[in-house]
């Protein structure tokens, strides 16, 4: 999920109406990601890379 990592710090850096802008685009696609994965509840066992962002705490469905 290395591509959501780089989106999330863009949303952090980004001033409010750009930060806005990228957010309205990232939330649908988001909640397709939700709805296509599974919660991985070991996450936090790989390593608190993996705790610390939801989209790294997901498995793909098989």
């Amino acid at each position: 999920m290395e591509h959501r990592d780089v989106l999330g710090d863009a949303l952090r850096r980004l001033p409010a109406r750009a930060r806005r802008e990228l957010q309205r685009v990232v939330d649908p696609l988001d909640q397709e990601f939700l709805r296509k994965t599974l919660p991985d509840p070991r996450a936090a066992e790989l390593s608190s890379w993996h705790a610390q962002a939801w989209w790294r705490q997901r498995l793909r469905e098989r």
